[in-house]
């Protein structure tokens, strides 16, 4: 497994985006979708989220291509120039784990998220394309 560390700096802004596997699986089947499209949130890090409910694609590709299932917060939009595109979330990536702390849902996701801080960076680990990722955030 190739492991690739990558430092983003903007402003007084110093993210550390650490990729845990290789490569993204690249399909057009949505893995994740919102459980309820009606009940998103806009978090401060610059990122709209919602509670993420597994499709029938990623049901059907899990064992072959040994893909992750979570509960967790569906990013559905980043924000330009926000926390979140800076360290490079995106669409479609599911948040499921803030500070060692599983989350299942977007209110348990958008808590632990509000708790990060200036003074030390934050774990966040997120699936995407059903693989896992973490990136470390910090407060500007």
């Amino acid at each position: 497994m190739q492991r690739l560390r990558h430092v983003l700096t903007t402003g007084g802004l110093g993210l550390a985006l650490l990729w845990t596997t290789a490569a993204l699986a690249q399909t057009g089947d949505a893995l994740y979708v919102c459980a309820d499209p009606d009940a998103t949130r806009t978090i401060d890090i610059g990122a709209t989220i919602c509670d993420a409910a597994p499709t029938g694609a990623l049901i059907a590709r899990l064992e072959p291509e040994h893909l992750q299932l979570r509960e967790g917060a569906l990013v559905t939009e980043v924000s330009p120039g926000g926390v979140a595109q800076v360290a490079g979330l995106q669409a479609g990536d599911v948040i499921y784990r803030v500070g060692g702390v599983d989350v299942e849902d977007n209110v348990e996701a958008t808590a632990r998220l509000g708790l990060l801080v200036e003074s030390a960076d934050t774990v966040v680990n997120f699936l995407r394309g059903g693989r896992p990722y973490l990136v470390r955030l910090r407060r500007p």
